[in-house]
């Protein structure tokens, strides 16, 4: 998380407009749901991904390793599209207890496409997320005239999740001091304690993040300056 964050600050194409990149994002994943052909998914990811390293100059290895992560995560999720269970009889399939376990050629093909359309809009928000700061998103939404509950509500969770990420760091670097991890049954222990502390710290900060805000004058909206953005230039302009 915090790596993304730091290449979102620090990429080439930082002050370029939000919206060329939010439109080729939303483009790239509407292109991936309704074209259901591998090949199109494939060319979508390498596209996202490309760009990522050769317009933005991010690192090429991060950027792949985090399709990577994302590719596994979504391998475990088509596995019940590969892999079917079932208690009556059925050709190939394969006896496990009560059960039979049919796996087939077209379940795979179809688990594979699944997968890979998934990955292409992986990649698609990967490309977003990792040019694009979430202040610019949230500039980009302003905007587009988006509720301003909506955009207050993410400014707040994004900057909380960076403080509890913080809070976290020091419980479980304390537990590990106390050898809070040492063996399965502290290891739950520790972890219920640190879940139960959590919990009461983001209570704690959101109670000072509102007292300040209130003898600061807040009126229910945030208020922030306007940032000046690039435009691509096209060489038939």
């Amino acid at each position: 998380m915090r790596s993304i964050d730091r290449f979102a600050y620090h990429n080439r194409i930082r002050k370029l407009d939000p919206a060329y990149k939010a439109g080729f994002s939303l483009t790239l994943m509407l292109v991936c749901l309704i074209v259901s052909r591998p090949a199109v998914s494939t060319l979508a990811v390498f596209l996202a991904a490309g760009l990522s390293i050769l317009w933005a100059r991010l690192p090429a290895r991060f950027v792949f390793r985090l399709l990577t992560v994302e590719a596994g995560f979504l391998a475990f999720a088509v596995l019940g599209v590969a892999v079917s269970i079932t208690t009556s009889v059925v050709p190939g399939g394969i006896p496990v207890g009560p059960f039979l376990i049919r796996l087939t050629a077209e379940s795979i093909f179809q688990a594979g496409a699944l997968m890979l359309r998934a990955l292409g809009c992986a990649a698609a928000m990967n490309f977003l997320a990792l040019t694009t700061p979430m202040v610019d998103l949230i500039e980009l939404m302003r905007r587009l005239h988006v509720s301003e509950v909506l955009i207050d509500l993410m400014t707040l969770i994004y900057r909380f999740i960076f403080t509890l990420f913080d809070s976290l760091e020091q419980m479980v670097l304390a537990e590990e001091v106390r050898f809070g991890f040492n063996g399965w049954q502290k290891s739950i222990q520790s972890a219920a304690n640190i879940g139960a502390n959590l919990f009461i710290e983001a209570y704690r900060r959101s109670r000072r993040l509102e007292m300040a805000l209130e003898g600061r004058g807040w009126d229910g909206n945030f208020r922030v300056l306007p940032q000046t953005y690039e435009s691509i230039h096209f060489p038939w302009k």
